[in-house]
């Protein structure tokens, strides 16, 4: 590699750095190697939750804190992570944050007790938050405007393959190694993310000065309150924790936008919740809600309904991620195509029906009922996201492309782990334990129905997102 194509001048007209397409494209490969490390363990562990609940001696109800805790610190670390990346520097937060993430996956497979797992799960969430944070503004500075589209496609293609693909390659695992490996895959991951990232990623002096440190704190509190309390509602004899929780919850979430209104830099700026934006993310947050919901409670469905090994279990996913893969990168050139919000309705739809089908499969359905239904969900969604996203950064002043990233981050973040707790609560209300399939099945099933309920609201934000669009 010469030095001249490792060299970053700068444009004047756009504020993107003049880079050799060789580098641009491998930077960007770079973050999107980091992208789906972390995206993948999102839900990679999902299809071993009723192992984990056997091997580690706890409920299924417990066992599904692996997957919450894992996007509970995500959650809370965005907000801070934005904001700190500008002020350290956008390729020295990957280059800790992609490091940390792979030791923490270390740390995970090494745990030898339940609790050490969650805290390594913690650990990982952190990471992936430092990365969430500067994957959209390091595209937004590597690549021009022109091309933007086509990396802010390739991302989310990635992503969703990430998180849709994570069951299937979770059973393909564990249908021949222990559960450590899930988390030790992500070791030449990392490493070679990080290598990438040293040599490529370009450097750019960082913002110093004006960190809105009093609004992150908020904002973390607010939703470590908020997820925990929706956590705590499982327990009849912790309900009073609950109340407590959510009540502060909305007093944070008070001193958050108090403290927002005044900050010279703030995390989350006021102007940019528009009418358009407002809608799309409610939209999103929804349709993530019932796919998250759908996520954690498809595998003990499948395992103890169905009585399918974890590899039956992720075989009975593949519909989902596969689709997506094919029909992302057709849903976005449709969106710039035919814009107003149509396509979005559409794809919700025909998400809720699948989760609908899902729930109505009963006790030993056709192995090709069930790809079929789990094909409509992916299908849907692929039509669904790209759109919405484009909504939402179409939307977005340049300025403000850091903020929306991690207001799409949590957003997505927050409603997975709410999906995540509607099984925890659904799970105890029937009493399932990892010797009760029947019980278990029954829990699941009922937190199908919770994310057809998700996403049907998804719908209806969606429509009256359409008509916004339509009239304004």
């Amino acid at each position: 590699m010469t030095s001249s194509a490792l060299s970053v001048p700068v444009s004047n007209l756009d504020d993107t750095i003049v880079m050799s397409p060789v580098r641009r494209n491998v930077a960007m490969i770079a973050v999107l190697l980091s992208m789906l490390m972390t995206n993948i363990d999102t839900s990679i562990v999902n299809v071993a939750l009723p192992q984990l609940a056997h091997d580690l001696a706890v409920t299924p109800a417990d066992a599904v804190w692996v997957a919450t805790a894992f996007l509970l610190a995500v959650s809370c670390s965005i907000p801070a992570m934005t904001g700190l990346a500008d002020q350290i520097g956008r390729k020295w937060m990957f280059l800790i944050g992609t490091p940390a993430f792979t030791v923490a996956s270390l740390a995970c497979s090494l745990s030898p007790s339940f609790g050490a797992l969650v805290a390594g799960r913690v650990l990982q969430g952190v990471a992936a938050a430092m990365l969430f944070a500067v994957a959209i503004p390091i595209y937004r500075r590597i690549f021009p405007p022109e091309r933007l589209g086509f990396v802010l496609g390739m991302n989310a293609m990635v992503v969703a393959l990430g998180i849709c693909a994570g069951p299937t390659f979770g059973g393909l695992i564990l249908a021949q190694l222990d559960w450590p490996w899930l988390f030790l895959i992500n070791l030449p991951i990392g490493a070679v993310a990080t290598v990438l990232g040293i040599v490529f990623l370009p450097s750019r002096r960082p913002t110093r000065g004006g960190y809105d440190l009093a609004g992150a704190l908020a904002a973390a509190a607010a939703i470590a309150c908020f997820l925990l309390g929706i956590h705590q509602l499982a327990d009849t004899s912790t309900l009073w924790i609950a109340g407590t929780l959510l009540i502060g919850c909305g007093l944070l979430a008070t001193v958050f936008v108090l403290i927002e209104r005044r900050a010279t830099r703030p995390v989350l700026p006021p102007s940019l919740f528009n009418g358009r934006v407002t809608l799309a993310v409610l939209t999103a947050f929804w349709s993530f809600f019932g796919q998250g919901a759908a996520f954690v409670a498809l595998p003990f469905l499948f395992q103890s309904a169905y009585h399918a090994s974890p590899l039956q279990s992720a075989l009975l996913f593949t519909p989902w991620p596969l689709i997506i893969i094919i029909m992302s990168p057709l849903s976005g050139r449709l969106a710039d195509k035919y814009p107003g919000g149509t396509l979005p309705v559409i794809g919700l739809a025909v998400f809720t029906f699948g989760l609908l089908a899902l729930s109505f499969l009963g006790g030993r359905p056709p192995i090709w009922l069930v790809l079929v239904s789990t094909g409509l969900t992916g299908l849907g969604f692929a039509i669904f996201q790209p759109p919405n996203n484009r909504d939402m950064m179409a939307a977005t002043p340049i300025r403000h492309a850091s903020a929306m990233a991690g207001v799409m981050n949590v957003n997505r973040t927050l409603a997975q782990s709410m999906g995540a707790g509607a099984v925890s609560i659904a799970l105890v209300l029937v009493g399932a334990s990892s010797v009760s399939p029947a019980l278990e099945a029954q829990g699941a099933n009922n937190a199908l129905f919770v994310a057809v309920a998700g996403s049907a609201v998804a719908v209806i934000v969606s429509i009256v997102k359409m008509r916004h669009l339509k009239t304004h």
